[in-house]
């Protein structure tokens, strides 16, 4: 068997990014992707930090600076859209030294997957995983369609909701950790809504919403709320949202019944993903599969890149990947499990609740965006890079 063939389950950001440095470093990476073809639907983000870092490593930053949004302002708003809080992007980009952009996920998918054709990954979409069976040579792959592969090791980079994670840990109940709240997010057209140049954010009790101007003709909404666990499986998404924004002031609701459906809506739980061990015999797992941190740690797709990135670099520095998978975890998961921890402690501050005191949160906010102060608050957020001492 070719010991540098590896299967890698995603293809997302973890999945391209592992799949990318493998094929560099003389692998053979296959990347199995369930959806038909690149992901529409996801939301704005700003990326910096960790996730900046593994980028200039692989070198895709000037894509990164070529995506571009008219966004010069940040600001939280009150039920007449009145400002509270504000500060320019540019404060952003100073304190982070210019290693800053806005990205929706899609972009930093379609970056990655431009460099991985560029760099000849083969990559299979409408593919799921059916069954693993490790052997003393590798591990046997059969796919929903009936397609078999046998390959040295498999990677699981599917998500929060990871197949290969049930296969070989079992349920996701086990590891699951729901911090109380849903995201949804899509964009669509402006229609006259008051967004300009400007993030806006609007914050009641239980909810928040992110505005994001796209461009002059479209934005991006994304919509946190706070609600006791549902059945996704079964969930009318857009019904949900209206429900829980009847009544909201300002734009917010009016955003949700604007939207018509037509591009791809993005709707899935605030869930962490907690595991003592991220592998087991010829398989591993990165990113979200084994240590989701959810949209409140804002470095869910740094770390996804941080995954994808030293695992590949320890399957190439050890001869055999019982010792590749070990270090591997031992770089990364001390930072995510703190990142975890943190995220989850924050869950119940990030959207305001009943009990919140608006006077303080304001106050808070108009200190942590200060110019005295943003680089300060950014280094809470993760502006230095996990992986600054790791080579």
């Amino acid at each position: 068997m070719n010991r540098t063939r590896v299967l890698i389950s995603g293809g997302g950001i973890a999945g391209l990014t592992c799949a990318i440095e493998l094929k560099r470093h003389g692998f053979t990476p296959i990347v199995v992707e369930k959806e038909p073809g690149p992901r529409a639907e996801g939301y704005m983000m700003d990326f910096f930090g960790t996730g900046w870092d593994v980028a200039e490593r692989m070198g895709l930053t000037e894509a990164l600076r070529q995506v571009c949004y008219p966004i010069d302002w940040l600001a939280f708003v009150d039920r007449t859209g009145t400002p509270y809080c504000r500060a320019p992007v540019d404060r952003l980009r100073e304190a982070l030294d210019n290693r800053y952009t806005y990205l929706r996920r899609p972009d930093l998918e379609r970056i990655l997957l431009d460099e991985a054709r560029r760099a000849k990954v083969e990559i299979r979409y409408a593919a799921s995983i059916e069954s693993l069976h490790e052997d003393a040579d590798g591990v046997s792959v059969v796919f929903k369609d009936g397609g078999r592969e046998h390959v040295a090791v498999v990677i699981g980079a599917d998500g929060v909701h990871s197949r290969v994670r049930e296969l070989v840990f079992g349920a996701e109940a086990q590891f699951a950790r729901f911090l109380g709240l849903y995201v949804v997010a899509f964009h669509m057209p402006r229609g006259g809504f008051p967004i300009a140049d400007t993030v806006k954010i609007y914050e009641e009790p239980d909810r928040m919403t992110m505005f994001y101007p796209l461009d002059r003709e479209r934005m991006d909404a994304t919509y946190i709320l706070r609600h006791a666990e549902i059945d996704l499986r079964h969930n009318d998404r857009l019904a949900f949202l209206r429900e829980q924004v009847n009544g909201a002031r300002w734009i917010a609701r009016d955003v949700a019944y604007a939207y018509d459906g037509d591009a791809p809506i993005y709707f899935d739980s605030a869930t962490q993903i907690e595991m003592p061990q991220w592998h087991r015999g010829r398989v591993a797992l990165i990113g979200d599969a084994c240590g989701c941190l959810t949209l409140l740690a804002g470095q869910g797709s740094h770390m996804a890149m941080a995954g994808g990135y030293v695992l590949a670099r320890e399957l190439k520095r050890h001869a055999d990947h019982e010792s590749a998978f070990a270090a591997y975890q031992a770089v990364l998961k001390p930072h995510v499990d703190a990142k975890r921890r943190q995220s989850a402690r924050y869950a119940s501050l990030f959207v305001p609740q009943k009990s919140s005191w608006p006077w303080l949160r304001r106050l808070t906010l108009r200190m942590l965006f200060s110019k005295p102060l943003m680089k300060y608050g950014m280094r809470l957020f993760g502006a230095q890079s996990v992986l600054a001492d790791y080579r």
